[in-house]
């Protein structure tokens, strides 16, 4: 177990740099850190999955949603350096973390079956986004509107799904999923206000959604480890 720790460290590690050298303004050298951050993730729930290989369905689900994070991060990290593909950057990584969600929500499904009365919460995930969008007056239009709409639904959908395993079974595992999936929802709240309004503290809402963005991604693979 030494070795989980041990990774679950160095992400730390990483997912922190990154904080700091965004705030910093350095664009690049906190991509890089944000992209070891990433693969860090992958690595927890490989050697969780390594260290107890009875749930191979639930690893290989979760492992798929954050190799899609991965790809996410990538896409949004090359804006830092590419501003002018921003506009179509930001959609791309948005659809992979799309999938990577749908995943995470397939894994729970595994565990337990399908609680089809959590598919309110993902009604209301997508009401309360067009709410936002309102009332925030987000620069967004068309297309791109209903799939960020899709999105955040997911987002609350997959924590009404995570609170359903952890009353079904109270386990270290599944309040790390519903942990995770909450700080999700802030996290993706906080970038959507970074990328959507004028907003003038940016590094306050950077640091805001990164400082719980590593924390979901890092809980989310932790459980794998400890299921």
């Amino acid at each position: 177990m030494s070795g989980i720790y041990l990774l679950i460290a160095l992400t730390i590690v990483f997912g922190a740099s990154c904080i700091l050298l965004r705030r910093r303004n350095k664009s690049f050298e906190g991509m890089i850190c944000k992209f070891m951050a990433s693969f860090g993730f992958i690595s927890i729930s490989v050697l969780g999955n390594y260290i107890d290989g009875n749930n191979a369905r639930y690893f290989s689900l979760i492992c798929i949603a954050l190799m899609f994070g991965f790809c996410g991060d990538v896409f949004l990290g090359i804006k830092e350096i590419a501003p002018g593909f921003k506009k179509k950057l930001i959609p791309i990584g948005t659809g992979y973390f799309l999938i990577g969600h749908i995943f995470q929500v397939l894994a729970f499904m595994f565990l337990y079956g399908m609680n089809w009365f959590t598919l309110v919460f993902f009604a209301l995930g997508i009401a309360l986004a067009f709410l936002i969008i309102k009332a925030l007056k987000m620069q967004l239009k068309g297309a791109f509107a209903g799939l960020l709409c899709v999105y955040y639904g997911m987002l609350v959908w997959k924590i009404a799904f995570a609170a359903t395993l952890v009353i079904k079974e109270a386990i270290p595992a599944n309040i790390m999923a519903l942990a995770g999936a909450c700080l999700f929802l802030i996290s993706d709240t906080c970038l959507g206000i970074l990328y959507f309004t004028p907003v003038k503290s940016k590094n306050l809402f950077v640091t805001a959604e990164l400082s719980t963005y590593y924390p979901a991604q890092i809980l989310l693979a932790m459980s794998v480890a400890f299921r």
